[in-house]
């Protein structure tokens, strides 16, 4: 659910939330993260998963009953880690971020941040974006609000003080989430949803040149 792809040493990679055993969300909402990976789009190798839940400890962001959302991962040239985000709905209803890193694509992926907020705010769904000079940024909704882009530190597992706000709206479903973020011949391509939970609603489509 919620997958990703990643292109890397000509391989695809596909990863997202795990549902394997979830039969109802109220009680149980994800078993980790899992990937699977194609050289050509049509075949698939299971890679099992990356990013294990955390059954035994209630407290953890990735307990399985924690609503983990959306991950996403960058490679880091600096550092030489794969990093990967994810965004976790908290007991009290308040969005965050969980920050993990592995040395192989494939994982294992370990926690080095387990409850981040971008610039102190409450964030919704997102998208990271690495820009052509190696430097990284996430999209993010600051939940029923507006849209942020916010620089990422220069290892990934942070953000910096430098943001711009965007879309602002004010209430759902009006209010835009679920970025999904690329850039093309220097442009930079954004796809949004409206904030009408699993109900459909129609994409609101953005470019810009700002970098």
């Amino acid at each position: 659910h919620a997958g990703c792809m990643l292109f890397w040493d000509d391989t695809f990679y596909w990863y997202g939330e795990n549902k394997e055993g979830v039969t109802d969300e109220k009680l149980l909402w994800h078993n980790g993260v899992r990937m699977y990976s194609s050289k050509d789009l049509y075949n698939w190798k299971d890679e099992g998963v990356i990013c294990a839940a955390r059954p035994e400890d209630p407290e953890s962001p990735l307990h399985p009953y924690s609503k983990m959302d959306r991950p996403h991962i960058l490679y880091n040239e600096n550092t030489k880690k794969f990093v990967l985000w994810m965004k976790i709905m908290g007991k009290d209803k308040i969005q965050f971020m969980t920050v993990a890193t592995s040395d192989q694509i494939t994982g294992p992926y370990r926690i080095v941040n387990e409850k981040l907020h971008p610039g102190g705010m409450n964030s919704g769904d997102f998208d990271l974006v690495k820009r052509a000079d190696g430097s990284a940024c996430i999209v993010f909704e600051r939940v029923h609000q507006d849209m942020i882009v916010m620089d990422l530190t220069d290892d990934y597992l942070g953000t910096t003080t430098n943001f711009s706000v965007h879309l602002p709206r004010k209430c759902p479903p009006y209010v835009r989430e679920a970025p999904a973020v690329f850039t093309r011949n220097g442009v930079n391509y954004a796809f949004t949803s409206g904030t009408t939970a699993k109900f459909p609603n129609a994409s609101d489509k953005y470019r810009s040149r700002l970098n």
